[in-house]
């Protein structure tokens, strides 16, 4: 009986291994195999804790190295990674020797930071079976996080040899050779590997147009039908075609793929734990416990947008802790830290687990991660759920699409109107004006002249600094109509940071019929020297279906006006949005034909012109958008709200909340 239930589960009959398994146990309550097997069945059908009841009763008939294997997974796939940790050791303490036993020890060994460690396991798993060619890529990630590149790529390259057909390894290539600069080959292994998602976005950053439309559709098509593990939402955006729920149910696939222990762990908090209490200690003047987390705590455009919302909380009535896991905050970055009445905390070498367990100790009643799906996240830490109420805000322009990693969404009206609310796994929490903030002590260099910015001394100046991924073949063929119809007009683009994308963007405008000396590029510069040369610019084009974001703000706040028109994402509503904020919703178009109508009338006609720039300027003294400090008091009644919400609202109650 034990040999045919093995056959059946290894023919994935689960049903009747199963069967068989527990009709040995009824003759036979103590058969150790009976046990062990019957746990790795019912584990193979996700019933993990039941699996690891099964397979310690195994283990208390008979210690086995297997046995201890496979525990580790079951436990594992519980998000009980320590515990996972010591049964992978136990085992092979036992005497087994398996390349995937060393190879997993080393991913959860890497989880928790302990890479010296998590190197000697994939290495052990490689002289264990030098065919492994997981243990190779996972070394090969390894090397890349520590900048070793031509050793990941030795790796890589000997991973692909073992499987050449394999998307994951042709992916993980691809990734290093994008960081490595080599975006053509990065194209080739992507599209090697069917990572047509990744293609797309690569392709995007070089200005390399040329058959876009078949790769966006088999991007979209392997979204919709969830063919692709560790597909990462914020590479989609620029795709036209993606719709909001497209890229909600993206983030949940990519969410399950890349943090399933942690999702499938109990909660550290429960959702709404303690903060009735906490309401009523704070109407009697005790602080509620902010938590902000994030890995751009240094010299970045997130802390150029928070650094005076930090400063302005009120100390009075909010207790405010920062958790970085990020880079160390550079001099400008530390002198703005010292005015900011809040504690640091430095979580970078903690596991999540470790950073997790640390914001639950210190009592955060609100935690707001400021990262998102955005490079360097650690998803994790709020997937374990270490604060009664998460929240999502600013750093990632969309929905996290899985329910665990935040209750609230961050945003305001115009960016995700009300009417939306279904296509965000959070609720809707709406700012009265913009959701993005703007720092009030941000300071400008003295205006150059525009010799030395590089501009012609007469002409209509259009200007986008935005990343070069948001550019695509339709904007610029606007801009181009536009620079034809406006002689003696530049447009004024950022530099791409590749030769060949600077190459293709001169390239396209000149098929355009438009001389390429008419596009100049910007060289990237310090913050303050970028807003004093901004002034120089007589209009803002915004970009879509990705539209300005900080870009727009920084423009704005220069003096400079932007045209703009919605998107269907929330990435694409961004500029509307600031336009709105600042009263300027006469330069907001319902569609791309109304936008070059917009625009072209703001370079020729000279009257309207000038009473716009005036509206701005007045604008720059007494809207909201301007204002951090009545931004930061609505920011702290909406942080109210959610809780008041928390402890008064009907459960399931998915209503946006709303601060007037």
């Amino acid at each position: 009986m034990l040999q045919r239930g093995i056959a059946q589960l290894n023919d994935e009959k689960y049903a009747f291994a199963e069967a068989l398994f527990r009709e040995i146990l009824a003759q036979d309550p103590k058969h150790a195999d009976a046990h062990h097997q019957l746990g790795v069945t019912l584990a193979r059908q996700s019933q993990f804790a039941a699996a690891e009841q099964c397979l310690r009763a195994s283990l208390a008939e008979r210690e086995s190295g297997p046995c201890r294997r496979d525990l580790a997974w079951t436990l594992l796939w519980q998000g009980r990674d320590g515990e996972a940790i010591e049964a992978y050791r136990a085992a092979i303490g036992a005497g087994l020797r398996e390349a995937r036993l060393f190879n997993n020890l080393g991913n959860l060994l890497k989880k928790r930071n302990s890479l010296p460690q998590a190197e000697a396991c994939y290495r052990e798993a490689i002289a264990t079976d030098a065919s492994y060619a997981l243990a190779y890529s996972n070394l090969a990630m390894l090397q890349q996080d520590a900048g070793q590149h031509e050793a990941a790529e030795a790796n890589l390259k000997q991973a692909l040899a073992l499987t050449p057909n394999s998307p994951h390894l042709w992916q993980c290539y691809g990734g290093l050779l994008e960081r490595m600069n080599r975006m053509d080959e990065a194209d080739e292994a992507y599209r090697r590997g069917g990572r047509w998602e990744a293609s797309q976005y690569v392709r995007r950053r070089e200005a390399h147009w040329q058959q876009l439309g078949e790769i966006d559709a088999a991007a979209l098509s392997m979204v919709s039908s969830g063919a692709a593990d560790n597909l990462t939402p914020w590479c989609l955006l620029g795709i036209p075609a993606l719709t909001p729920e497209l890229h909600r149910d993206a983030g949940l696939r990519f969410a399950q793929s890349r943090w399933r222990g942690e999702l499938a762990a109990p909660p550290l908090v429960a959702r709404g734990a303690g903060l009735a209490a906490a309401l009523a200690r704070f109407e009697s003047g005790e602080r509620l416990r902010i938590g902000y987390l994030s890995a751009d705590f240094y010299d970045h455009a997130t802390l150029r947008l928070l650094a005076g919302v930090f400063e302005l909380h009120d100390a009075k009535r909010f207790d405010v802790h920062l958790y970085s896991y990020g880079p160390d905050p550079d001099a400008t970055a530390r002198a703005r830290f010292a005015h900011v009445p809040g504690t640091w905390h430095d979580v970078g070498a903690l596991s999540d687990a470790q950073a997790a367990a640390q914001i639950a100790h210190d009592g955060i009643h609100l935690l707001v991660d400021l990262k998102g799906f955005t490079t360097g996240t650690r998803l994790g830490i709020t997937a374990l759920r270490p604060a009664p109420v998460i929240v999502s805000w600013l750093g990632y322009p969309g929905s996290l699409g899985h329910a665990r990693l935040a209750d609230y969404l961050i945003s305001d009206a115009v960016v995700t109107p009300p009417g939306a609310a279904a296509q965000f796994s959070e609720t809707l929490a709406l700012m009265p004006h913009c959701y993005q903030p703007l720092d009030h002590r941000r300071q400008s260099a003295p205006r150059p002249s525009r010799a030395q910015a590089g501009l012609p001394e007469k002409g209509f100046v259009y200007c986008s600094f935005n990343q070069t991924f948001k550019l695509n073949a339709q904007i610029s063929t606007l801009w181009a109509r536009l620079l034809k119809a406006t002689p003696a007009s530049v447009l004024w683009l950022l530099e791409p940071g590749s030769a060949r994308a600077k190459e293709n963007l001169r390239q396209f405008f000149e098929t355009q019929g438009v001389d390429a000396a008419r596009v100049i590029f910007a060289p990237r510069v310090t913050q303050e020297a970028h807003l004093a040369r901004l002034q120089l610019a007589d209009l803002a084009l915004d970009t879509l279906p990705v539209g300005s974001h900080t870009t727009g703000s920084d423009a704005l706040w220069a003096g400079v006006p932007m045209v703009s028109a919605p998107g269907t994402l929330f990435a694409g509503r961004v500029g509307v949005s600031l336009l709105h904020a600042v009263g300027l919703d006469e330069l907001v178009a319902r569609d791309l034909d109304t936008y070059f109508q917009i625009a072209l009338g703001f370079a020729t006609d000279t009257a309207w012109r000038a009473r716009v720039r005036e509206k701005l300027a007045q604008a720059r003294r007494s809207s909201p958008l301007f204002d951090t400090v009545a931004f930061t008091r609505d920011l702290e009644r909406l942080y109210l709200a959610i809780v008041g919400r928390e402890v008064h609202g009907q459960a399931g109650d998915r209503t946006p909340v709303v601060v007037q």
